[in-house]
């Protein structure tokens, strides 16, 4: 195969040197490259080359639409160097669906799918399906496959006038060299998904781009919640729907709970509690196995009717609730939904490598890439990799050091124990100072939206430079409207978009130049110390003696570097790094920071930064 670029750099080199050391020896990669390597082209080109050669196939896997895109472009400036092979791009099913969706969450489209097959009701389904369409099948895939790899707009355009767009592109999907997917196709539906491309594990090579990201993704899959007012949602939509005998059971379902919680959370917020205590309690108003499949049954018709159903998320719930106890926390709860105090149930899950452990080490390779996967080994471990056959490593950046400058602002910190007016005012003052010794755009991210909000009102009357703040629930739309001031303003004074870590402009986007020249990182996003994450630090204590580093003080850290990472996007790019929290500095932070970053500690940045401009 030809390599689409004129030369491959130093460390880009290196990891394509890596890839087919594993791929050629069976063995697993974690590559932590930081922004601007090329890991992208770096790991798809010898891969691929070796897949195609060897009759493997590969999986790239991304966990958000905006990276689909980015490697199917890359994919497509492989094929027009005259590279030849096959490639598809499936999205989550319910980005391909033609019917009205989007107010679905994951688990109801599943639901809702499924009823609209299995009832015939889907007409996009049932062209798929028909024989007589088979032709005009055939001539769509093989559009598909000659100009593949499609984008997701490109494959609806295509198919979903006439047929189902995701199970078109599962057909194309069973002949393609390579397949971009989400993280769930491959360890969320595991089997299914590789016995419906016709594929074999042990043939395959399993690309996981933004890999810090999948531990956590993982456990979520595992994991599921249910709250009294879900129960009475589902109740109230059971009587709507005259189904008495469902509305009966969720209503007791909904007591049960409430009862529960009287009867556990008299001086506490949460408490654990024993799967057979709820299934006993719920038992004795009827079967648990009839429970289920009563509402079960009633919410396939509900989800056929109006598409969404709250008896749909308690029957998931109780099926879900009979599981392993290895693993699993099982812990009730006070929940505020709506201003309202609920109750709730959560089964949470702790341990990623029950899903991952067996895929990974069935593969024939399985290489994990990510800017901020260090430290390597805590990857390998909540995965469960094999530590023979896993190489780790970490990139030298290809940018040159003194284009980016790495402060640390002391005197300060976000520990909850600190979180004062007094202390406020002195975070809004350092912030203050900090976007206005940056020249052009500045990006100001909190741990949370609360802690956002309070510093923010502070520090405004102060503030010169146009606003801008991130919302929770922002659409792409949204999300894209907010670059384009960014770039309106940066041939001006500049602004500043407040935001938090682990949101929609911290991680997974690009802003290069101009767009940004500064990141301040205001505080450690370190989670609550819930009975959850307590649960999560005593489980990775009894299986790695590390639980606080791999539960709580890594994942803040990566979320941290993630939106640090926003700032430097290309070799040519110069910007500002402000980590403002004292406890960046100390060890146990800083040894997730990449060893080839240097830092300044200083409680006057913004002379820093006036500093580094100047020159």
């Amino acid at each position: 195969m030809k390599f689409p670029y004129p030369t491959v750099r130093g460390s880009q080199a290196e990891l394509m040197k890596d890839v087919i050391f594993a791929v050629e020896n069976k063995g697993h990669l974690i590559a932590d490259a930081p922004t601007g390597l090329g890991k992208t082209i770096g790991v798809v080109f010898p891969a691929l080359e070796l897949a195609v050669e060897n009759k493997k196939n590969i999986f790239f896997l991304t966990s958000r639409l905006s990276q689909h895109k980015m490697v199917v472009e890359t994919l497509k400036m492989m094929k027009d160097s005259g590279n030849v092979f096959t490639a598809v791009d499936i999205v989550g099913k319910k980005h391909l669906c033609s019917h009205d969706v989007a107010d679905m969450d994951s688990s109801m489209f599943s639901n809702f799918c499924s009823a609209m097959i299995k009832d015939k009701r889907c007409s996009y389904y049932k062209n798929f399906r028909n024989p007589e369409t088979a032709i005009d099948r055939t001539q769509l895939l093989i559009k598909a496959s000659i100009s593949g790899p499609l984008s997701t707009q490109e494959a609806m355009s295509l198919m979903s006038d006439r047929y189902c767009t995701y199970e078109m592109l599962m057909d194309a999907a069973k002949g393609a060299d390579i397949v971009v997917g989400d993280y769930f196709h491959v360890f969320g539906m595991g089997d299914k998904f590789m016995k419906r491309l016709g594929k074999d594990l042990k043939d395959t090579i399993i690309i996981v781009d933004e890999a810090h990201n999948l531990a956590a993704r993982l456990r979520s899959y595992m994991s599921s919640r249910l709250s009294t007012r879900t129960c009475e949602l589902a109740a109230r939509e059971a009587a709507d729907a005259r189904e008495n005998e469902a509305r009966k059971y969720l209503i007791e379902i909904g007591r049960i709970v409430q009862a529960t919680g009287k009867k556990y959370l008299f001086n506490e917020n949460e408490v654990f509690v024993k799967k057979d205590e709820i299934i006993e309690r719920i038992s004795e108003i009827e079967n648990y196995d009839k429970i289920i499949e009563v509402l079960t049954r009633v919410a396939e018709r509900m989800l056929e009717e109006k598409k969404i159903s709250f008896t749909d998320r308690v029957a998931e719930f109780l099926h879900v609730w009979k599981g392993d106890d290895y693993g699993y926390a099982r812990i009730l709860s006070r929940v505020k939904i709506r201003s309202e105090d609920h109750i709730g149930l959560q089964y949470n899950c702790l341990d990623p490598s029950l899903i991952s452990k067996s895929i990974i080490a069935e593969s024939h390779s399985t290489i994990l890439m990510s800017g901020t996967l260090s430290p390597t080994e805590m990857h390998r471990d909540l995965l469960g990799m094999d530590a023979e056959r896993t190489m780790m490593k970490s990139y030298e950046s290809p940018f040159p050091k003194r284009n980016r400058k790495n402060i640390i602002a002391d005197g300060i910190t976000t520990k909850y124990s600190e979180r004062n007016e007094k202390n406020f005012l002195r975070i809004a003052d350092v912030v203050t100072r900090c976007v206005h010794a940056i020249r052009g755009n500045v990006a100001v991210f909190f741990p949370s939206y609360e802690l956002r909000d309070t510093i923010y009102k502070v520090a405004l009357p102060k503030i010169k430079k146009y606003v801008l703040l991130e919302d929770s629930d922002m659409t792409k739309e949204e999300r894209d409207r907010v670059k384009d001031e960014m770039r309106l303003h940066a041939e001006g004074m500049g602004c500043i978009l407040f935001g938090v870590l682990a949101g929609s402009f911290s991680e997974g986007i690009d802003l290069p130049g101009e767009l940004l020249n500064g990141v301040i990182v205001v505080g450690l996003p370190l989670e609550k110390p819930t009975l959850s994450v307590n649960a999560l630090i005593d489980y990775y204590n009894q299986r790695f003696k590390r639980g606080r580093d791999y539960g709580y003080t890594f994942p803040a850290m990566i979320k941290a570097m993630q939106a640090a990472g926003r700032c430097i996007r290309s070799e040519k790019d110069r910007g500002v790094v402000v980590f403002a929290d004292e406890r960046f500095a100390w060890k146990n932070y800083r040894y997730v920071f990449p060893k080839s970053w240097d830092f300044i500690v200083t409680e006057r940045p913004e002379t820093e930064i006036s500093g580094f401009f100047s020159n």
